[in-house]
This record gives C-alpha cells, structure tokens and sequence, in this order.
C-alpha cells in the first residue's frame, strides 16, 4: 500500500492552490495536503515532521517568498524538495535556487509538465530513503 504523502503549500491564491491539488490527484497518490499562506505558519514545520514536498507560490504574507525557502532550509532543517512558482523576472529562478528550493516554475507553467516533476521529484526522494535504510 502506498504512503500517504504529506504535502505543504505556500500561497494566498486560492486558484492557484486548487490546480495544484488538481495536478495532485491527478498523479495518483493518496495525499494530504495542508495550505498556509502567512510566514509566520512555517514556524509550526519542524525538520522532525514527514513533509514529502513543499510547494511555494510568489508571494506569500510575512516576509518574501525567497525568506521563507531559506527560513524552511536553515532555520527549521527542512529538507524535503520544495518547489518553487513564480516570476522569472527581476532573476526569480535565480534567487529561489540560491535560497535553497529544489526547482523553480514559471507562473504560466504547463499542468502536465508539473505533475510529471512532480511524480518524479517524489520517487527520486523515496529512492533515496529506501536506499538509506
């Protein structure tokens, strides 16, 4: 039987938060998603909770949404992948990959380009626990 993912999102857009939860069941894996959308909400993740996956939308309330990838990264030692959507302008992808996120999406991202990362990205960190034990 396969395992429940624990997945968290970032974001204060309720649209964008349900195509991610679209493109979640859609992949097939039993889920349970929670949805925060202040920064002070990651102070309640430890790096002793079984977070899967991370998903950040740009921008978030509290502080930036780069802030909040390197606050999740260096303050609470999370190291599940997190993804991270937003504006490639003004050198977006660049300032998430150097925060500490594990991948970086457009805002105009392709659905089934995202779940495919998605299922990939999962079984790639399974992988690496199973392998570990």
């Amino acid at each position: 039987m396969d395992k429940e993912l624990k997945i968290i999102i970032f974001s204060t857009d309720l649209v964008f938060v349900e195509i991610i939860k679209c493109i979640l069941d859609k992949i097939g894996k039993k889920n349970r998603v929670k949805t925060y959308r202040l920064f002070s909400e990651a102070k309640t993740i430890s790096e002793n909770d079984d977070v899967d996956l991370i998903i950040i939308d740009d921008p978030i309330i509290g502080t930036s949404s780069y802030e909040l990838v390197s606050f999740l990264r260096l303050s609470q030692k999370i190291i599940c992948p997190i993804i991270y959507f937003g504006a490639l302008e003004y050198d977006g992808e660049k300032k998430a990959f150097l925060a500490g996120a594990s991948c970086f999406f457009d805002k105009k991202f392709d659905h089934n380009e995202v779940g495919e990362f998605i299922v990939e990205i999962l079984s790639d960190a399974t992988t690496s626990i199973t392998n570990e034990t």
